[in-house]
């Protein structure tokens, strides 16, 4: 009898996304051994080496294809093309904090004790992209005056993108306000700082930012 409408079965590559990546919720670390790993699987250590180099590898993959999918997502918004640069960076630091509910878990067991300085192996390959993704907003910046260009020291850029990605991502695994509101003000206010500070001004959002941050302060100013 024809199979023709039997469903597709899951790759290789799947299978072993998925599996680790239960495991790793599940047990809240990696998988220890990659040969027990292969065993549950029912697939051989070649079958395992011919889709990644390594268990870590599996991780960095997922990540990556997690930040290519929201931003395909966000780009192919209907009023994206109208953003400027700061409201493509808040559109996507918004959607970013929303995606990731889905896998807060994980989320926690990477970022929840992470220096927002300090890069994380794991999310190499999500970095790369962001920070990919960040120079087409930085060029656009650009192109349209919201963005100075100051030499040498436009560089830095990226890199401050980077660190207010993690600095979101720190913020956010430590809110308790209802709805995680107080991550999307934070979101706000240090979007208009970096951007105010890429720009012409910084002062005034620099100590918007400052009063947000430390509880008090705004009945003293």
């Amino acid at each position: 009898m024809d199979d023709f409408n039997a469903p597709e079965q899951p790759s290789i590559r799947h299978r072993i996304e998925s599996a680790y990546l239960h495991e790793l919720k599940a047990e809240a670390r990696p998988p220890v051994s990659l040969f027990k790993f292969c065993q549950t699987l029912g697939i051989s250590e070649r079958d395992f080496f011919s889709e990644y180099s390594s268990l870590q590898a599996v991780e960095v993959h997922w990540w990556r294809h997690m930040m290519d999918g929201l931003i395909q997502s966000v780009e192919s918004g209907a009023e994206w093309s109208s953003f400027s640069a700061r409201h493509r960076m808040l559109a996507f630091l918004f959607a970013f904090t929303t995606a990731t509910l889905d896998h807060r878990s994980l989320l926690l067991l990477r970022m929840g004790h992470a220096n927002p300085l300090t890069s994380v192996p794991e999310w190499s390959g999500l970095e790369d992209r962001f920070e990919a993704f960040a120079k087409s907003i930085l060029m656009l910046g650009r192109q349209q005056g919201e963005i100075a260009s100051r030499g040498p020291v436009t560089a830095v850029y990226p890199k401050a993108m980077k660190l207010l990605l993690r600095s979101v991502v720190a913020y956010n695994l430590k809110d308790e306000s209802p709805k995680f509101e107080r991550t999307d003000a934070f979101i706000e206010k240090s979007v208009t700082v970096l951007f105010d500070l890429m720009g012409r001004q910084v002062l005034d959002s620099g100590f918007d930012l400052l009063r947000f941050l430390v509880p008090g302060m705004s009945k003293c100013a």
